[in-house]
């Protein structure tokens, strides 16, 4: 299955792609970001703690332009094609 990733950053673990390829059929949401996570290596980010209803403060992520409610959750299944959003909220001052 095809998913195509788009972010404000470079993604840790998948410098210069804009695409994943699963050989399983139809990941959540959720394992999609813990695998993610896994590529970037030990401890380097935390898309969504596990158990958690959220991702963490840190990240939005959006399916299909889709907030996670209105795609329906960490636990929804993804379809082929679908394009995941992870944006790095980033706050500043000054």
């Amino acid at each position: 299955m095809l998913l195509h990733l788009r972010s404000n950053i470079f993604l840790p673990g998948l410098e210069g792609r804009e695409s994943i390829e699963f050989n399983r059929p139809a990941p959540s949401l959720r394992a999609l970001l813990e695998e993610l996570a896994a590529m970037a290596g030990q401890g380097k980010v935390d898309y969504v703690r596990p158990g958690a209803p959220e991702v963490s403060d840190d990240w939005e992520v959006l399916v299909n332009d889709l907030d996670l409610h209105g795609f329906g959750g960490l636990d929804a299944p993804l379809a082929e094609g679908d394009t995941i959003t992870i944006n790095m909220l980033v706050i500043g001052g000054g």
